[in-house]
């Protein structure tokens, strides 16, 4: 007997990202780049549609290769194999696997230059993606935290900004009448 239900349904915003990637470029390279807000703010929208500009490319940028790890498929929304949101024509997609199981195969089977996923929760996902950094790949990853002080708390994330993974965080803040603002900043060292 249910009680209750919980729907999820994923939209897809194409272009809210067009403004935020040219500033996760410094001289020419990706930056690892964690996206911050709390629950429900946006970072899975905004995630996907960073996966499909960066995917594309655009003016003197060239397309990159991305590998997603879509543990609970909600990124790429994949029915029988096929992406039904843009993640971009460079992007592979790994769902229904956890994540830091899911970035080692990554990175030794599909040779990405991006590897991605939403919501980092576990430190063996912070251990996976120390590992990818250290192997030279860039990485886009999603966390609860409504800003780069508050995520500098808790006690999970601080070992990971210990391990030195992100360089940039986007902060994404919704202002009066409930637009989202995305501001870009640089992550302690």
């Amino acid at each position: 007997d249910f009680s209750s239900a919980s729907i999820r349904i994923a939209r897809e915003k194409r272009g809210v990202g067009e403004d935020v990637v040219p500033q996760l470029f410094r001289e020419g390279q990706f930056r690892s780049t964690l996206i911050l807000s709390p629950p429900g703010g946006g970072k899975t929208t905004l995630l996907r549609d960073l996966l499909r500009c960066l995917s594309e490319g655009g003016g003197e940028r060239p397309g990159l290769r991305i590998s997603l790890a879509d543990e609970r498929g909600e990124v790429a929304v994949l029915w029988q194999g096929e992406p039904q949101m843009d993640v971009g024509p460079r992007t592979d997609v790994l769902d229904g696997c956890p994540k830091a199981a899911a970035i080692p195969m990554l990175l030794r089977a599909m040779n990405p230059q991006v590897i991605a996923v939403d919501e980092i929760t576990v430190r063996e996902d912070i251990r996976a993606m120390t590992m990818a950094a250290n192997c030279g790949v860039g990485l886009l990853a999603t966390i609860h935290a409504a800003s780069v002080e508050e995520l500098t708390r808790k006690p999970l994330y601080t070992e990971l900004l210990a391990a030195g993974v992100f360089s940039l965080a986007v902060v994404i803040r919704r202002e009066d009448g409930g637009a989202r603002h995305y501001q870009v900043e640089e992550l302690p060292c």
